[in-house]
C-alpha cells in the first residue's frame, strides 16, 4: 500500500514540477484535463466496466451507491445554507456554495484512484459516483445556479441533455450494455486493448494535472483566502462523516462502502466554477474551493483509504 501512496503523490509531484519548470503551462494543462476527461478517462471505463462479469448484488449496489451519492450532495449543499446564514456570508454565494461545497470530483481523480487502490471493481463503483454526479450537476446545479440570473427553469432541460449526456456517462451505459448482454466477446480483441492502452494514461495524466494545478495558482495565495479555505476544511470532514452515517443504513458490500466513502473524500469538481461563471455567481470563491480542497485530499484520501482496511 505504501508503494501505491509513493506513486499518488509522486505523479502530483512531476506536475507540480513541470509547472514550476515552465513545461506546462495554464493552457497546455487545460488541454491535459481535457484529453482526460473527453478521452482517456471514457476509454477506461468502457474497457474496465465491460470486462467485469457484474453479477446481481454488484449492480444493485452501483445504483444504490449513484442514488445515495446524489443524496449526500444535495443534504450537505443544504447543511452549507444553514452554515452560511450562521456566519453570516454573503447570500449570494449561497447557491454557488450549495453545489460547490456539495459536489465530489468523482472522474478527474475519484476513478484514478480507485484505479490505483481497488484496481477494476473500485473503477466499477466509483463509475457509478460519476453518474450520479453528472445527473445532480446538470439538473440540480443549473436549476439552483441559475435562480438568480432567471434561466434555471428555462435552460434546465436543454442543459442537462447537453451537459449529462456526456463521453463518460456514454462510456458507463455502453460498458455496462457490453457486458450485461455478453456482445463483449464479440468486439475485435485489439479494440479492447486500445481501449485499455488509452484509459492505463488516465491516472498518470489526472494526478500530475493536479500538480501543475496546484502550483499554477500558487500555494501561499490559496491559503490566504480564508472564507475559501474555512469552507473547503468543513467540506473535506463533514462530507466524509455523512457519508459514514449514511452507510449504517444502506445494505450494500463492504467494497461498494468502501468506494462510497472514498468519493466523499474527495474535493469539489472542477467544472463547477465554470457552471458558476455561466450560470450563478462567486466564480472565484468556487475556483478557490475547488483548489484548496484538492489540496486538502492529497493528504485526506491515503488516510481514507488506510481507515478503511480497519472499518470494511
Amino acid at each position: 500500500m505504501y508503494g501505491q501512496f509513493f506513486v499518488l503523490f509522486a505523479m502530483i509531484a512531476v506536475g507540480y514540477y513541470c509547472h514550476h519548470k515552465g513545461w506546462m503551462t495554464k493552457e497546455v494543462n487545460k488541454g491535459i484535463g481535457n484529453l482526460v476527461m473527453q478521452v482517456t478517462i471514457p476509454a477506461m471505463l468502457v474497457a474496465t466496466i465491460s470486462d467485469i462479469e457484474i453479477k446481481e448484488g454488484v449492480l444493485l449496489g452501483f445504483f444504490v451507491m449513484m442514488v445515495a451519492q446524489i443524496a449526500i450532495m444535495v443534504i450537505f449543499g443544504m447543511f452549507v445554507r444553514v452554515y452560511g446564514r450562521w456566519r453570516k456570508l454573503d447570500h449570494r454565494l449561497f447557491d454557488m456554495l450549495d453545489i460547490t461545497l456539495g459536489s465530489l470530483n468523482t472522474g478527474f481523480i475519484g476513478l484514478p484512484v480507485a484505479q490505483i487502490f481497488f484496481g477494476e471493481i473500485g473503477v466499477m463503483y466509483m463509475s457509478a459516483g460519476v453518474l450520479g454526479l453528472n445527473l445532480y450537476l446538470w439538473s440540480y446545479g443549473v436549476f439552483i445556479l441559475g435562480r438568480q440570473k432567471d434561466r434555471g427553469k428555462t435552460n434546465m432541460g436543454k442543459t442537462f441533455l447537453h451537459g449529462a449526456i456526456n463521453p463518460n456517462c456514454i462510456a458507463i451505459f455502453l460498458g455496462l450494455g457490453l457486458t450485461l448482454t455478453h456482445t463483449i466477446s464479440y468486439v475485435p480483441d485489439v479494440v479492447i486493448r486500445f481501449l485499455k492502452s488509452l484509459g492505463d494514461l488516465s491516472t498518470p495524466l489526472s494526478l500530475i494535472y493536479i500538480g501543475a494545478l496546484a502550483a499554477n495558482n500558487g500555494l501561499k495565495k490559496l491559503i490566504q483566502q480564508k472564507e475559501a479555505l474555512e469552507l473547503s476544511i468543513i467540506k473535506m470532514l463533514g462530507m466524509p462523516l455523512l457519508a459514514w452515517a449514511v452507510l449504517l443504513f444502506v445494505p450494500v458490500s463492504n467494497m461498494a462502502k468502501s468506494q462510497f466513502l472514498l468519493a466523499a473524500t474527495l474535493p469539489a469538481a472542477v467544472v463547477v466554477p465554470m457552471m458558476t461563471e455561466k450560470y450563478g455567481y462567486g466564480e472565484k470563491m468556487s475556483s478557490d474551493i475547488v483548489l484548496l480542497t484538492t489540496l486538502i485530499s492529497v493528504i485526506e484520501l491515503p488516510a481514507c483509504v488506510w481507515l478503511m482496511g480497519y472499518l470494511y
